[in-house]
């Protein structure tokens, strides 16, 4: 785990499920798409402003749970396919179930199947700012005194007195790479390699195969045991032991003479390296890069003071001024809605299986965004999901309209759970722990 969170999805028999929380919905600025109207809401009285806040962020975070759960669907087809399993599920519960029974089946024999997925979503600072500029936070709430150490922050555009995180799929970046860094450069990484290993011996997956003491799934022929049984250039569907020729997901003791992935490198790498607390990047970034700091140009998110703000400044932590905490808290979940998820660096390893880690690699990278949105929504999705009407009341009269459109929120938030739960139960099904 690390600034960018990553995280280790799957440890074959050992594998602990991530609990991943998403549920919530609500309304919009005009209808609630599962019943009653929040248009009618009077956005100058600032008791309904705050509560139509919480709507848009409800309704939002529904689109992008509906949106994940129609990724895991697309994903287990897609597996299931080169698996030569049932496709014509129509629901990610039913196509997913039967990616488990056989990913279940597999670690029933001994196989163990590993993912890494560097953690590299960002919330939409613009977004939470333009929320509560509309939500009426209290005008005499102080954000930069009252912000959560850390957590302020500024759209800038100019020279930032302290450190500046850019966003971006791929950006230039000198500092602190928090996804993946990929250089020209040899590095030493204490995390996941993907490109070369100068390494002697590795753990991982080499497109060149393992001509010394390989143990794993072999894409190509293995010579030595199949199985426990005797193999000469034979293909092999089960754990290879001996030498790999071809595509090697396994343990070897000799280099990788290829492209190295889904692993440690104990030597040098070069290439794309994601580490547990981010990794010190001269290159490309893919995810957020923070530079430190000083007068530096900044385009991005500014931790400090900034010269050409582009809005004022917004707390993205904990902001203590009790009669903003409701409009704070539904324009965090705004800006989560609308989270900046990059193309994650995800990495496999499969021991055991060679049938299986093809048809898991081949789709590494849609499963790894659909992790990673997952794990963005989950907090936010959970902080919405449990208000209550006293919460919006308290804040002043809601009214009629007010009291009709939290009540197709809670609609809308059931709704909502029963999606997010079958996401969780995917993202379990690729390591077979589901159900």
């Amino acid at each position: 785990m690390s600034a960018f969170l990553s995280r280790r999805i799957i440890n074959g028999a050992a594998f602990s499920a991530v609990t991943l929380l998403l549920a919530s919905v609500g309304c919009s600025s005009t209808d609630n798409p599962l019943g009653g109207s929040c248009g009618d809401l009077d956005t100058t009285n600032r008791a309904q402003a705050t509560l139509k806040a919480y709507g848009d962020a409800t309704s939002a975070l529904a689109t992008k749970a509906k949106e994940v759960e129609a990724k895991w669907l697309n994903i287990c087809n897609a597996v299931n396919a080169d698996l030569g399993l049932d496709t014509s599920k129509s629901t990610a519960s039913e196509a997913c179930a039967i990616l488990n029974t056989r990913v279940k089946a597999a670690l029933a024999k001994g196989v163990t199947v590993t993912l890494d997925v560097a953690f590299n979503c960002e919330a939409s600072v613009s977004a939470q700012a333009s929320c509560e500029a509309s939500c009426k936070v209290d005008v005499d709430c102080d954000v930069q005194a009252k912000c959560e150490p850390g957590k302020l922050v500024v759209e800038c555009n100019g020279s930032c007195s302290g450190s500046c995180d850019v966003t971006a799929p791929s950006v230039a970046c000198t500092g602190t790479c928090s996804g993946s860094c990929t250089s020209d450069l040899e590095v030493q990484c204490a995390g996941s390699c993907e490109g070369s290993c100068t390494a002697p011996t590795w753990s991982g997956t080499c497109d060149a195969g393992c001509s010394v003491e390989f143990s794993g799934s072999c894409s190509g022929t293995c010579d030595g045991t199949c199985d426990g049984s005797t193999a000469t250039g034979a293909q092999c569907k089960g754990k290879c032991e001996g030498k790999c020729t071809g595509k090697a997901s396994g343990s070897c003791k000799a280099q990788c003479t290829g492209q190295f992935s889904g692993g440690q490198c104990t030597g040098s790498c070069k290439g794309s390296c994601s580490a547990s607390g981010g990794v010190e990047c001269k290159g490309t970034c893919n995810g957020k890069c923070e530079v430190q700091p000083g007068s530096a140009s900044c385009q991005g998110s500014c931790h400090g003071t900034c010269t050409g703000e582009a809005k004022p400044p917004t707390c993205t932590g904990k902001l203590d001024c009790s009669g903003s905490a409701e409009c704070h808290g539904s324009c965090q979940a705004q800006a989560s809605a609308k989270v900046d998820c990059p193309p994650p660096q995800a990495t496999l390893r499969v021991d055991g299986d060679a049938e299986l880690y093809n048809a898991l690699d081949k789709h590494i990278d849609d499963i790894g965004q659909a992790i990673n949105l997952t794990i963005a929504l989950k907090d936010p999705i959970a902080a919405v999901a449990g208000k209550t009407v006293g919460a919006f009341s308290a804040v002043g009269d809601i009214g009629l309209a007010g009291a009709a459109c939290f009540s197709s929120s809670l609609q809308a938030s059931a709704e909502a759970s029963v999606s997010i739960n079958v996401s969780v139960s995917a993202s379990a099904s690729v390591s077979g722990k589901a159900g």
